[in-house]
């Protein structure tokens, strides 16, 4: 099964690093593609432009050789629907299992996606807790839980889409927002992202 982990990455940080690494061993997955938003729909301003988010995507990515960039939302004009990326990786990879790493907060708002029903048709959908979890999701998306979720995570293998799974990951309590505001207030958040990636936000004077 291949893992697909979207969002702007402004910056990315140890707790999406955490996420797939843990991910990737707990699931056996082939590799995680790291796909990052051109166009939020969710209308959340981005900070560092596209080509600086891209190379902090690689430094961090760099020693890991199963973590990859995807840059097929970067190179569409048309706003960052997961629904159009789902489907062109699907018409690309055939029958193969993939899975699409959402955290709970997402799935909080997942009735507000675009033609959102439709994603569980080209993707497993696995669920990660957050440190701060709270909020329940609207009765359309209880519904769809209570059709679809699966506790026996053997079956994801399987079919190559139709699932969602309610993972074991003990998500990190990092923020993209609380870096940036950390940033600006002078201060070097160096736990909560790679060196590399740190460094360079510095050299580049982002989030001042």
């Amino acid at each position: 099964m291949m893992g697909i982990l979207g969002g702007s990455f402004d910056p990315i940080h140890c707790g999406h690093l955490h996420i797939a690494m843990t991910l990737y061993q707990q699931f056996h997955l082939s590799e995680i593609r790291f796909i990052p938003c051109k166009n939020p729909v969710s209308g959340k301003k981005i900070i560092a432009n596209e080509q600086q988010r891209l190379t902090m995507l690689k430094l961090a990515l760099q020693p890991y050789s199963y973590f990859l960039i995807d840059k097929r939302e970067l190179q569409r004009n048309t706003p960052s629907y997961m629904i159009e990326t789902l489907a062109s990786l699907r018409q690309e990879w055939g029958d193969m299992p993939l899975g699409l790493i959402l955290g709970y907060d997402n799935l909080i708002q997942l009735d507000h996606w675009h033609q959102w029903t439709s994603l569980i048709d080209y993707a497993h959908l696995l669920i990660v807790p957050r440190h701060d979890q709270t909020g329940s999701y609207s009765q359309q998306v209880c519904t769809f839980v209570e059709k679809y979720q699966t506790r026996d995570a053997s079956l994801l293998t399987r079919q190559p889409a139709g699932l969602l799974f309610m993972t074991h990951v003990q998500s990190l309590p990092i923020s993209a927002t609380y870096i940036r505001k950390t940033i600006a207030s002078s201060h070097y958040p160096i736990d909560l992202l790679p060196s590399s990636v740190l460094n360079y936000i510095l050299e580049q004077k982002l989030y001042l």
